[in-house]
């Protein structure tokens, strides 16, 4: 039994604010900086990157698999189990309020690893920027006096 069917909320007011999405496919859409992961959905039964930094200013960082997500009075709430300690534990976040400083970021490690490839390729093409061209302002096309292109009707 999935944990939002205990919790209702008003998914039209949420969905057009743009904030948290639940589509057919059993895929969570939460706009908020802490979600890293391809157009920012999530699914259950996936494995991520959990990096947690509300101890001090110590970071903590752990593989956890997404067992469940519900939203409850503006929070969002994700059930994560650990993988090596096999400890299960909830994290939320005010997705209502974006002031609210979240203290935790979940990553998709494919995302994320794709986007450090882009940011690699991209880099590297800008060293390698090997033909200048002119931009448009600068040429100077010469005037040609030739009759071939003129016309008469």
């Amino acid at each position: 039994m999935k944990a939002q069917t205990l919790h209702p909320y008003d998914e039209t007011i949420l969905g057009l604010e743009n904030l948290y999405v639940v589509d057919c496919m059993g895929n969570f859409y939460i706009n908020s900086e802490a979600i890293i992961a391809h157009d920012k959905a999530i699914s259950t039964g996936r494995t991520y990157l959990l990096v947690d930094s509300s101890i001090g200013k110590d970071v903590k960082m752990y593989s956890v698999i997404l067992l469940d997500v519900y939203f409850e009075d503006g929070f969002v709430h994700l059930n994560v189990q650990d993988l090596l300690t096999q400890k299960k534990f909830t994290i939320d976040h005010n997705i209502e309020c974006p002031e609210t400083r979240c203290t935790w970021r979940l990553i998709d490690m494919d995302y994320f690893n794709k986007l450090l490839d882009y940011k690699t390729i991209q880099s590297y093409c800008e060293k390698c920027n090997v033909t200048k061209t002119k931009p448009i302002a600068e040429s100077k096309p010469e005037q040609s006096n030739d009759d071939l292109l003129e016309f008469e009707f």
